[in-house]
């Protein structure tokens, strides 16, 4: 049997239990294993499986669809912060892969459960839950959770708790206060978050930001990794680190551009964040455009020893007018850290209030 496995999150891997999914599986078959997902795949780097664990970088759904192509069965393992959210996340992608055809099952780890997810996969479903000691449970119906009320569109939020930070295409865009969030849409705009408490910058972007709700991104959770140990990568030795990158509020596309750079110019306290923490595994310095507003999405963070922060009045502002006239709107340049840490001085002395370095800061 070919066996196609999609790993989803990073406790998986924090937990030590990727590597006993891989070993159980290996009895029934030939395994497959992909994981997606910017803390899922930085999990799997600390934990030394990137050579056992394919990395993916797209939707859920496609690595689900890419895995049915040649393999004989499809096992999606989760370790969700509650038990109903795994299901909810994997009835989404199931939904979206159009994989039905395919057995199809999933392994939540934070109750030890399986659910078989398709009719035909219920005797290897007994098969797979006595050989992991894992409990069997009928796959859950989640109902209508999305539809029309004359030109607007709702799409409801499943599986959220109250304090949840809300992610729209890994956006954060405020923090929920009811279990029943609702997004409205109309005309690939949003118009309205039920259940959320926006904030004042995620409001301003939205209304400036065509998205489909019917295909966005959405994601709870109190934070995005809890771990403690970092492993720092022996790639530099291999790839000429020229050149400084930026990243504007999307820390999560940091893998794209980090290889081969000398540096990164991160905007926003919680991209910052996730992009130094990640720079750090790379011997990669960041200088971050912070306005101390951080929701603290991750509460260790790992950061070069050069790495350092510009606190400013308005981070977006700031940035904005880094990339205008520093890199000319180009993702990359051919410009060294420290001339490029000289030129954002300049750039930002009249809203400064003050430049540290970010060890110090986090």
């Amino acid at each position: 049997m070919r066996i196609g496995v999609f790993f989803h999150g990073p406790k998986i891997f924090d937990a030590g239990f990727a590597k006993k999914v891989i070993k159980s599986l290996k009895d029934f078959g030939e395994v497959q294993t992909v994981i997606n997902g910017t803390m899922g795949i930085t999990a799997c780097f600390d934990s030394f499986l990137e050579k056992e664990v394919q990395i993916e970088e797209c939707k859920s759904s496609v690595c689900l669809s890419k895995l049915s192509e040649k393999n004989d069965l499809l096992v999606v393992v989760t370790y969700s912060k509650s038990p109903e959210s795994g299901y909810a996340y994997c009835w989404h992608i199931i939904k979206r892969a159009n994989v039905l055809d395919k057995p199809v099952i999933q392994i939540e780890l934070s109750e030890m459960t399986l659910i078989p997810w398709t009719k035909n996969s219920g005797e290897i479903a007994k098969s797979f839950a006595k050989k992991l000691s894992l409990n069997v449970k009928d796959s859950p119906d989640f109902g209508k959770v999305l539809w029309r009320e004359g030109e607007k569109i709702f799409r409801k939020v499943l599986a959220v708790e109250p304090g949840d930070y809300l992610l729209i295409n890994n956006m954060t865009a405020g923090k929920a206060f009811s279990k029943d969030v609702t997004i409205v849409g109309l005309n690939e705009k949003i118009i309205e978050v039920k259940g959320i408490d926006l904030k004042d910058e995620a409001s301003k972007k939205l209304e400036n930001m065509r998205i489909d709700i019917r295909e966005a991104k959405l994601d709870t959770t109190k934070c995005l990794r809890d771990y403690e140990e970092a492993r720092v990568l022996k790639v530099k030795e291999k790839v000429e680190a020229k050149g400084m990158a930026f990243v504007d509020h999307a820390g999560y596309d940091v893998y794209k551009i980090i290889r081969g750079c000398e540096g990164v110019v991160s905007v926003g306290d919680d991209t910052t964040t996730v992009v130094s923490d990640i720079a750090f595994r790379f011997d990669v310095p960041v200088i971050g455009i912070v306005d101390n507003d951080s929701d603290k999405l991750l509460p260790t963070v790992h950061v070069h020893k050069r790495s350092e922060v510009f606190i400013v009045e308005e981070d977006d502002e700031a940035g904005e007018k880094i990339f205008d006239e520093i890199f000319k709107r180009k993702k990359k340049i051919d410009i060294t850290f420290d001339d490029m840490r000289e030129k954002i001085a300049k750039i930002v002395e009249d809203v400064l209030i003050e430049r540290v370095s970010m060890i110090s800061n986090f």
